[in-house]
């Protein structure tokens, strides 16, 4: 209904006119005004002003709407009288359809049981039908409606109307009574208003038995009744904005949050400021795509059962958790929404303690592994160089000396021997340019690219390269990424198996990825290779995140994501 949310706006005025028009009328006329006549004059106005409120801050909601239509019918009775007799009696008690609509559609304001539009309907007929009826035959010379004057049998058609509209306030007391019995207590606490509204009609209805079996024919109009209709409005006005109201409450919730509650502790949080003793927080696994509960079990989410009610936890648009809860709450979705989004600081807050402490963790380990690693390439380097260079050295010292030994008995010999010599220095000179290479690749100076196509040289795999990037990268980038490329190629020579490979290098918005993948046998898994971890290590020392996606017969794709970073000067 939030087309017609500017009519309430119209209507205060409207509202104000006739209540004050009321209450001139009822202090114009003759005689002493009891305080129990002004307290009736300000029934309808109380419907008024409480009905246009509600209308106004849940116009979404029917029973602003109800409440509004109640007043305006009740206060209509006293100001048409002055116009015209017949219609006033005509619509006396009109305001009972829409107060019957009132306390059996709370809190929606929607009817939608048999039984309920069994008894508006009964209302209707009662207070509409029978009362023409009953004027056709009422001996009154101002009835407009008057066909044949019988007191005899507009006395009995009154004495049944009295009766039947009794007996339709006592079924709306009894359905509404047993509806707030049978409710869960969340719902219990919010149908307060119709367990009031049915009291209330219930007074109505002995009232109207008292007035049918005694023969009495007054309005209802004494102390207690008016007390009651005047505060009902009160109460379905407190109900429609409870949840606006708990929403002040909350302070007191925020502070507890603060307090960094483990999972258990933070449901028991969460329910307490529901009211909601059967609440569930599930929390999301984003990796099993599932809910799971606070011990970790997978949880189902019930979507059948109309006593249950969801209400997801979500942050930036992806799931974080979920409330499993009363299906009344979802008449609140105010305090759902604050409560939630209280859940959800609490929820982002743990999330990053957990995500700041496995990244201390992961920083730990890095560190280890950083450690090892360079302790191992230094053990590398002594070796290669003992069992390389410095071994063909040896050779060559000792080839030199017999050179100058015979250089001059047996030139024919040295001549050997200096040929020797040079090929010992030119392999001694390829191993040095290896071994200087795996420390830091001077091809690196010409560019990626180039780097890249003397890998594609080397290469036991046909391999394609592919850069796509619009200048250069720092230094450091560069260097992860031709390392990132360098041990991956060496793993697909010496365990993929593959018919081919590929490089790519291009930017992904403010990240340069470089991805290597091949035709392999796949099987590639980061926690069982220490070349892997390795390369996980230099790649997150620079701000970026490397991913292996290697299924069994699949081939493999590993992809390392870095900060784009536009070089600044040349090197």
């Amino acid at each position: 209904m939030r087309q017609t949310s500017w009519l309430p706006v119209v209507l205060w005025p409207i509202g104000i006119a006739a209540v004050v028009a009321g209450f001139v009328i009822l202090f114009g006329g003759e005689g002493e005004v009891t305080a129990t006549q002004v307290i009736g004059g300000s029934i309808g106005g109380s419907f008024i002003f409480c009905g246009l409120i509600a209308w106004q801050r849940r116009p979404d909601n029917r029973t602003g709407q109800l409440m509004t239509l109640t007043g305006f019918l009740f206060q209509a009775v006293p100001l048409v009288a002055e116009v015209s007799y017949t219609l006033s009696e005509a619509i006396a008690n009109w305001w009972l359809v829409s107060l019957a609509a009132l306390v059996l559609g709370f809190p929606s304001g929607r009817i939608s049981a048999r039984i309920d539009k069994l008894i508006i309907a009964g209302f209707a007929i009662g207070t509409g039908l029978v009362q023409v009826i009953w004027l056709l035959f009422r001996p009154v010379p101002e009835t407009a409606l008057l066909i044949s004057a019988d007191a005899g049998l507009a006395d009995a058609i009154d004495r049944y109307q009295t009766g039947f509209n009794a007996t339709m306030g006592l079924a709306l007391a009894i359905v509404g009574v047993s509806r707030w019995l049978r409710a869960a207590p969340p719902l219990r606490r919010l149908l307060v208003p119709t367990l009031a509204g049915s009291f209330a009609v219930l007074v109505l209805a002995v009232q109207a038995y008292y007035r049918s079996i005694s023969g009495e024919f007054t309005r209802a109009g004494d102390e207690l009744t008016v007390v009651v209709l005047v505060s009902i409005p009160l109460a379905f006005l407190i109900g429609i904005l409870r949840a606006q109201l708990a929403r002040a409450g909350m302070a007191d919730l925020v502070v507890r949050l603060q307090q960094a509650p483990d999972a258990k502790r933070l449901g028991a949080l969460l329910s307490g400021a529901l009211h909601d003793p059967s609440l569930e927080l599930v929390y999301w696994l984003p990796g099993f795509e599932c809910y799971v509960d606070a011990s970790g079990r997978p949880a189902t989410l019930p979507t059948d059962d109309p006593r249950r009610g969801v209400t997801p936890i979500d942050h930036d648009g992806d799931h974080v958790a979920a409330l499993v809860h009363d299906a009344a709450l979802a008449y609140e979705p105010e305090l759902l929404e604050v409560v939630c989004a209280a859940a959800n600081v609490a929820l982002e807050r743990e999330r990053l303690q957990a995500e700041l402490e496995s990244r201390v963790e992961e920083l730990a380990g890095s560190r280890a592994r950083l450690v090892a690693a360079g302790d191992e390439a230094r053990r590398r380097i002594e070796r290669d160089l003992h069992d390389g260079a410095q071994q063909r050295l040896v050779s060559l010292a000792i080839a030199l000396r017999l050179t100058e030994d015979r250089i001059s008995e047996d030139p024919e010999a040295a001549v050997g021997l200096v040929a020797a010599a040079r090929k010992e220095v030119s392999e001694s000179l390829a191993e040095l340019r290896e071994l200087a290479r795996g420390i830091h690749p001077a091809v690196l100076d010409h560019g990626l690219e180039v780097a890249l196509d003397s890998l594609a040289t080397r290469s036991r795999t046909p391999l394609t390269v592919s850069v796509d990037l619009d200048e250069r990268l720092p230094a450091a980038i560069e260097l992860a990424a031709y390392f990132v490329a360098s041990e991956a190629l060496a793993n697909v020579g010496k365990y993929a198996r593959a018919s081919r490979a590929s490089v790519r290098v291009f930017r992904a918005d403010s990240l340069a990825v470089i991805e290597v993948s091949d035709d392999g046998i796949g099987g590639a898994d980061a926690a069982r290779g220490s070349g892997l971890r390795g390369l996980e290590d230099r790649v997150a020392a620079v701000g970026g995140s490397l991913r292996v996606v290697s299924p069994v017969g699949g081939g493999t794709v590993l992809a390392a994501e870095m900060p784009y970073e536009v070089r600044t000067a040349a090197r």
